[in-house]
């Protein structure tokens, strides 16, 4: 009998929203909104109570499984297995390890851990309406209706309509912003959410179709005895590097989107987080010990100290333990940058 299993995807390094998500502790355990439950937390415990409903299964790196351990024990969700990965390789063999790892029955909720999900009732009711696609066979992308034109999403056009999705005429990475104004406006294209549902064992036959390699690969890294965790052994090195939507879901015919309205975020950005944060009067975002004067538009994040700002608009200023970061919000897509550079620097 099948059972709905959450794969929740933990790895990444979190540059793009420096200082607050780092390498050591990524933005999906980051306090990235005052207040609220970790991205993790709320990831881990989104399916939690669905009826027929199945613990989950964890993919994460070394330095961060015990992140992942307090993290899941908060949440009170404990993981049917955690599976360590010696070094990430990108999200194909992440989930080839998962579906190695489950039962071939099992339904596969593929979930990134670093997204925001508003409304968990529609994200529940989604996820049931992708379950009877994936018991026919076909692999689920839920597909995000565009609300801008932005150029750092994937989208997926959609084909002919299959009951209440589509089929997938093809996936098209972060466009350039003609062409996204246009896929914004045009009726056929979804952004896509990087969250899929599929069973287990179609998934692998699936891999062994489209990237046979990755499927061997990841199968001789895997450990035959578990028991709550697994070391993926050293040959995972050896792996190809790549997307699971490159590897299989651009390659296959058995992909279907369905649309998901339920309020989502990947917050990959610092504009994204501005989205989502409380203003004051001026249309600050401001969180921590701060002191704002004739400053408006802004994000203001204090971690450790008291910070004070006056005569800006339009900035990100964020102070945290393990930096300090000044950027005009026009100019946000050069934190990654930053963080790199500060990384190097040490």
């Amino acid at each position: 009998m099948s059972v709905i299993r959450p794969v929740i995807l933990s790895g990444g390094s979190g540059t793009r929203l420096w200082p607050l998500s780092t390498r050591a502790r990524p933005k999906q355990f980051a306090d990235l909104i005052p207040g609220g439950p970790s991205l993790f937390q709320a990831t881990i415990s989104r399916l939690a109570g669905v009826p027929g409903t199945a613990p989950p299964i964890v993919v994460t790196g070394a330095d961060h499984l015990g992140l992942v351990r307090a993290e899941a024990a908060t949440s009170g969700v404990e993981p049917m297995v955690v599976i360590v990965e010696p070094m990430g390789r990108n999200t194909a063999p992440a989930v080839a390890a998962a579906a190695l790892l489950a039962d071939s029955e099992d339904v596969l909720v593929i979930l990134p851990s670093d997204h925001l999900i508003g409304d968990t009732g529609a994200f529940q009711d989604g996820v049931g309406t992708a379950v009877g696609h994936a018991l026919s066979g076909s692999i689920v992308a839920f597909g995000i209706t565009p609300t801008r034109a932005e150029t750092g999403y994937g989208y997926i056009e959609t084909g002919d309509s299959v009951g209440d999705g589509w089929q997938v005429a093809r996936f098209k990475e972060k466009p350039a912003v003609e062409e996204a104004g246009e896929m914004m406006s045009d009726g056929r294209h979804l952004w896509n959410s990087g969250m899929f549902v599929a069973m287990a064992g179609a998934l692998i036959d699936e891999m062994a179709a489209t990237c046979p390699a990755i499927l061997e690969g990841v199968r001789g890294a895997v450990p035959t005895s578990t028991e709550g965790l697994a070391v993926l052994g050293p040959s995972f090195a050896t792996v190809e590097a790549i997307s699971f939507d490159h590897a299989v879901m651009e390659r296959t015919g058995r992909a279907v989107v369905i649309p998901l309205d339920v309020g989502w975020d990947d917050i990959g950005s610092y504009q994204a987080l501005m989205g989502l944060t409380a203003k004051d009067g001026e249309g600050n975002a401001v969180s921590g010990t701060v002191i704002l004067e004739n400053v408006t538009g802004s994000f203001i994040h204090a971690t450790t100290r008291t910070v004070a700002v006056a005569g800006m608009s339009d900035v990100i200023v964020v102070e945290a333990a393990d930096g300090v970061l000044v950027v005009s919000l026009s100019e946000a897509q050069r934190v990654k940058d930053l963080a790199e550079r500060a990384q190097k620097q040490g």
